[in-house]
């Protein structure tokens, strides 16, 4: 199987959601979901996984489709900091409307 896919995340704190903004965003790194700042990485590298890693990555099957991509309904909470984080699935560019359904099937839960 290739490695497509990609994920990225996303963390709010209180501070930051003050400002309207987040407080990191990156990608996860496939094998061991390990979080990378989109500073760290050089443009259009982006760490690639399996679908198989990818679901592994993520509260699936309760993922939303927002179009392109898909991204998990609920975020995972840090009550100590108050930080959230919520990561998305992003599939390949040039995913063929037919698998991107099968995908929708397979990830989202409407």
């Amino acid at each position: 199987m290739k490695k497509r896919f990609s994920i990225t995340f996303e963390i709010t704190t209180p501070e930051s959601a003050e400002d309207g903004d987040f407080a990191e965003i990156g990608f996860v790194e496939p094998e061991f979901g390990i979080q990378i700042p989109i500073g760290e990485i050089e443009p259009g590298a982006a760490p690639l996984m399996t679908l198989r890693q990818a679901l592994d990555r993520l509260a699936v099957p309760f993922l939303e489709d927002c179009g392109t991509w898909f991204c998990e309904m609920d975020s995972r909470h840090d009550f100590r900091s108050g930080a959230e984080e919520r990561r998305s699935l992003h599939p390949p560019e040039n995913i063929t409307g037919a698998s991107y359904a099968r995908l929708r099937r397979l990830v989202a839960s409407s």
